[in-house]
């Protein structure tokens, strides 16, 4: 049983994000980036990278182009609020005179963002319908 290369790129994408969304709980919670959990990390990024164009419907040739702008809308909802994510952690726990976050329990919390916004902006788009 052969698997089509559009399936192989959608399970790569949801297996890194799901790696990714797991290794950022870990950062959290633990407040490290440790032992073999960075390399976990850059596993997830290429599984979640190497599928993610296809399953936005963005690699060539175009079979759909609704899915592509669909997928492009998405990507960049999900870049502009990964923005406002960073620049609300700069403003409150960078130059606020509150608890500080740690490198690492940061950046766990920016790939659990990206993962889930990127998809979560995809499915609702998709739902939605056309976009202009």
């Amino acid at each position: 049983m052969a698997i089509s290369m559009v399936r192989a790129r959608t399970i790569s994408m949801v297996l890194g994000g799901a790696l990714l969304i797991a290794c950022g709980v870990l950062m959290i919670l633990n407040d490290t980036l440790e032992g073999i959990l960075w390399l976990e990390v850059l596993l997830g990024l290429g599984l979640f990278g190497g599928g993610l164009f296809e399953f936005l419907g963005m690699r060539k040739p175009l079979k759909d182009e609704r899915t592509e702008r669909i997928g492009t809308r998405a990507a960049t909802y999900s870049w502009y609020s990964l923005l406002v994510l960073v620049s609300f952690f700069a403003m409150v726990f960078g130059f606020g005179g509150g608890d500080k976050m740690t490198m690492s329990q940061a950046v766990g919390v920016l790939l659990i963002a990206m993962v889930v916004s990127i998809l979560g902006f995809n499915w609702y788009l998709g739902r939605r319908g056309d976009v202009e």
